[in-house]
């Protein structure tokens, strides 16, 4: 191992989950240009082939196929797809979400299923997908998830988003320690608040819209500000790094 700092990705195959826009968008944008080839999966395959596209645009290879995080068979076809394609997974990013802001006492037992479904049991079953393959080929690789900031604090109109969150929390320490022995990384990104499609409907809701306010640098982040952490978790550079969640949050959960 070099010991030079490096966050090249060149030569390293990443998943990205729910790329079509927002984080995912920028995360695979971004990766590209760090050298990542892309294997890149969401229900809306239209979008993804888009992303895809532009990722090419930086002389990387680019697929995009359909890819329901719900759906174990859908995993596992998409995991497979990926490993015929490119011959290895180097890096898997969870970043597959959704939520649907209410008050607790108004949700349905489908919208509990479904929210925890995309976030958390979706984000197990890719990762140990990707693991299984990382672990019988020896790829030293990184599994890493999208959490968020209301997964370390908790979070109002947010109550079955923020607990599938905090359940990717300890979902990544323990699976970090697990799969210690075979050298694979798994960590966690929480964003605050990001410009996304999902955060401009979300607003719409003025009870909702007033924990923008809560934010002490003053403003929401940007996709690519949380593209360049998971950069960082993916790259050499953060080899020792394993089990944090790395908060992104402009100070939220500081005070």
């Amino acid at each position: 191992m070099s010991d030079e700092v490096s966050f090249d990705l060149s030569g390293k195959v990443m998943i990205v989950t729910g790329a079509g826009k927002g984080i995912g968008k920028s995360i695979a944008e971004t990766a590209a240009r760090y050298g990542a080839s892309l294997a890149l999966g969401s229900r809306t395959v239209s979008e993804s082939e888009e992303t895809a596209e532009q990722c090419r645009a930086h002389g990387v290879k680019a697929k995009a196929w359909h890819l329901d995080v719900t759906d174990l068979e859908s995993i596992d076809r998409f995991v497979a797809q990926t490993w015929d394609t490119f011959g290895r997974i180097d890096s898997v990013v969870n970043n597959a979400g959704y939520n649907s802001p209410k008050p607790a006492l108004d949700y349905t037992e489908d919208e509990f299923d479904f929210i925890s479904d995309v976030n958390f049991k979706g984000a197990f079953f890719m990762s140990t997908a990707c693991a299984r393959r990382m672990i019988d080929a020896g790829i030293e690789g990184s599994v890493i998830a999208i959490s968020s900031q209301v997964g370390v604090v908790g979070g109002p109109l947010r109550s079955i988003y923020a607990s599938a969150k905090g359940a990717v929390g300890q979902m990544t320490r323990s699976l970090a320690v697990e799969w210690a022995p075979h050298n694979i990384t798994v960590n966690a990104v929480a964003p605050t608040f990001t410009r996304t499609p999902l955060l401009e409907q979300a607003i719409k809701n003025p009870d909702f819209a007033k924990n923008l306010e809560k934010i002490p640098m003053g403003r929401i982040a940007e996709p690519h500000e949380i593209a360049g952490a998971i950069i960082y978790m993916a790259s050499d550079a953060a080899r020792m790094v394993t089990g944090q969640i790395l908060v992104v949050d402009g100070g939220y959960t500081a005070v």
